[in-house]
């Protein structure tokens, strides 16, 4: 039995919980216990973590210089309701604040919808509108229809379907929240496993988040579990070897 303070306990599920950057369990006995690399998913299945697809274990770990028997990276599905993209940042905001906050996906969309000028507004709206000509535009609302800034800004705001995360979003939210993105394709169909290239360079001054894209269609948060507790917002000193590796990541 592993003895804690448990006025430090914070419950991520009935039985799963964090005290001091360390996450613990309740078993069937009810004995407190350590969350160890060779069961954390085991344990946090219940929270939803999974493993990452197998052929994504096997290129991390060719930039491993050792690696476990097994593997500390896992996803969790944030839902799939068209805020799939801004469940998992707000997720990964919280886990940054040590679950003292509560960002939702609304408070991410306010935060986009905060941060467009004028001109990126002008900018945005034209490219929508080609893609809509070019019948390569999937969302519900109509940029032909938007007239103003606060116009846009209300479809922005519309959680669901309406306005999903897209790569002119991210932009705004690396720029407004000061992370960088990773993304990783996972496409069985296609057998597509490769990296998403955002077109922004790595900053040594921002945390990062790191997402997988499943199938063309769906978002979800990628974690590591450091040996204490499952990680999904990194800083430049924490951030896995292996990511850092295959981005080509230079560290001091």
């Amino acid at each position: 039995m592993t003895m804690i303070n448990e006025e430090f306990n914070y419950y991520l599920t009935d039985t799963i919980f964090l005290n001091e950057k360390k996450m613990y369990y309740e078993d069937e006995g009810e004995n407190q216990k350590e969350i160890k690399k060779y069961n954390w998913h085991k344990i946090l299945c219940e929270y939803g973590w999974e493993k990452l697809p197998k052929k994504w274990i096997t290129k991390l770990n060719k930039y491993a210089t050792h690696y476990e028997k097994n593997s500390q990276y896992g996803i969790l599905d944030c839902e799939h309701d068209g805020d799939c993209f801004f469940h998992c940042i707000a997720n990964a905001l919280n886990e940054k604040n040590n679950y003292e906050s509560n960002y939702d996906s609304n408070e991410i969309r306010k935060i986009l919808s905060d941060s467009i000028t004028a001109e990126q507004y002008e900018m945005m709206i034209d490219y929508y509108k080609i893609m809509k000509d070019a019948d390569d535009f999937d969302e519900e609302w109509d940029p032909y229809e938007i007239e103003t800034l606060e116009d846009f800004k209300e479809q922005l705001m519309k959680s669901g379907h309406n306005y999903w995360g897209d790569y002119i979003i991210m932009q705004l939210l690396i720029n407004a929240l000061r992370i960088n993105i990773f993304i990783l394709n996972s496409n069985s169909e296609m057998n597509d496993y490769s990296v998403y290239n955002t077109l922004n360079e790595y900053n040594m001054n921002y945390d990062t988040l790191c997402l997988i894209y499943e199938d063309e269609c769906h978002f979800k948060l990628i974690g590591h579990f450091n040996g204490d507790m499952m990680v999904s917002y990194f800083t430049n000193k924490n951030l896995p070897s292996e990511l850092s590796k295959m981005y080509g990541i230079l560290r001091n």
